[in-house]
């Protein structure tokens, strides 16, 4: 292995911080990594779907649409910025991190800033910005993305400067979306300029990470340390899932607003519960099918284009229109 900088003043405490974290996790604290694995799998799509969901369909549809959007514009924010600075992973820096096997799952392709953080941050800072005037749950909420930022750096892949980024990233989003969503809410129509800058932008930093971006290609033993074009893979995926997300929701908001708090409690239970399958479905076997799959970018980028679209957008349709009748 490389040590790729062992003479960067800023890398290097970094990595010695990881190293100390090793320490603990295999001498004294290895009863940890089961709970920190449990952790960091709240920063993933999984959790992040489906409560901003079932708040959209069963409770309030309006703070539904501000997780939503703040979930799918960080996935934008963050991903953009993995292809651009192409950072490699701790143990790819140094041969003195190694990380925990089992922490693999979602710790390919390049490491800043954490996606797990930025997600964790953006879905739980925002239920604490809707939840603030209970403060111990907000401060639980804000703590918990917290957590889950530490337990990239404890499982070593991710260094600090990751995991604040990705952190910074989130938090930001809380704020700025919740001005613009108030800002679009005067005028509905304000909704389809944002759709069309968000999707111009979108495209833009598409078009530039297939066809302009340069991505370091470095070997060791002949073996290609980050795949660059499964990262750009990755990245179409999730830019098609998250603009799904975006465009559905803010579309309906404009063309066909509904109230997710109408209904009995009985009705409530059945459209989360019939959402929350579609939505498992989707995840399960759609987008994980995708990205298991060699598919051509523009066939992937509708896939998940149209998961996204129809968590927020037809779903929403579908049972408003069924129970109407």
């Amino acid at each position: 292995m490389i040590e790729f900088l062992s003479n960067n003043s800023w890398i290097t405490p970094q990595i010695d911080f990881l190293v100390f974290l090793q320490s603990l996790r295999i001498s004294h604290f290895e009863m940890f990594n089961k709970f920190f694995l449990s952790v960091t799998v709240l920063g993933e799509f999984w959790l992040p779907t489906i409560i901003p969901a079932i708040i959209y369909w069963c409770i309030d549809s309006k703070k539904g649409m501000y997780l939503f959007s703040i979930f799918g514009i960080n996935f934008l924010f963050a991903q953009f910025f993995k292809m651009i600075a192409c950072v490699y992973r701790p143990w790819i820096l140094s041969d003195r991190v190694t990380p925990l096997k089992e922490a693999f799952t979602y710790a390919l392709g390049y490491s800043f800033p954490s996606g797990h953080s930025a997600t964790s941050s953006s879905i739980f800072g925002g239920l604490a910005f809707i939840l603030r005037k209970n403060v111990p749950v907000a401060i639980m909420l804000v703590l918990l993305a917290f957590l889950v930022g530490f337990s990239r750096m404890w499982l070593g892949v991710h260094t600090p400067q990751d995991v604040i980024v990705g952190l910074t990233i989130g938090f930001a989003l809380v704020f700025i979306m919740d001005y613009i969503i108030n800002w679009a809410e005067k005028n509905k129509n304000r909704y389809l300029y944002l759709l069309l800058i968000i999707n111009l932008v979108s495209l833009a930093a598409i078009l530039y990470n297939c066809y302009f971006n340069i991505y370091p290609c470095d070997y060791v033993d002949n073996k290609l340390l980050v795949n660059p074009w499964r990262s750009l893979y990755a990245f179409i995926a999730c830019y098609g899932y998250a603009l799904g997300m975006i465009n559905g929701c803010f579309l309906i908001r404009r063309f066909f607003p509904f109230d997710a708090s109408k209904g009995t409690l009985k009705t409530k239970i059945i459209r989360g519960i019939v959402g929350i399958l579609l939505t498992i479905a989707i995840l399960k076997l759609g987008l994980a099918k995708v990205f298991a799959a060699s598919l051509d970018y523009k066939v992937e980028f509708i896939i998940t284009g149209l998961a996204g679209f129809t968590i927020t957008g037809i779903y929403p349709l579908i049972f408003t229109k069924i129970e109407n009748k």
